[in-house]
């Protein structure tokens, strides 16, 4: 049996997107979010942050970069991840994973 190699399909175009909650609550009156409100601005505590297992050529580049910028390593590595969100997503699927992430951490 062999594998094919099958072409990603194209998203579908949306003329209007519409937003509509899935979950129905008594205020309905929510504004509309930017773009730029997507991020989650909440200030974590050392014991609040976990530690991922990565490589250490990837750690010391890590390490160089926070140095280079003046920054913590936590926060190069978050800047990393929101410009891997914004380039490598469309818009719509960027909304699905930051209401994802939103809703990951309500508490």
């Amino acid at each position: 049996m062999a594998l094919t190699d099958r072409k990603r399909k194209d998203r579908p175009k949306v003329d209007r997107m519409v937003e509509t909650p899935r979950i129905v609550s008594e205020n309905n009156n929510t504004p509309v979010n930017d773009n730029n409100e997507h991020r989650i601005k909440k200030e974590w505590t050392a014991k609040d942050r976990k530690t991922i297992k990565i490589d250490p050529d990837i750690k010391s580049l890590i390490e160089i970069f926070s140095d280079f910028d003046g920054t913590k390593e936590y926060n190069t590595i978050r800047q990393m991840a929101e410009f891997y969100l914004e380039k490598n997503y469309d818009e719509r699927a960027q909304r699905i994973i930051t209401n994802i992430q939103k809703n990951k951490f309500i508490k």
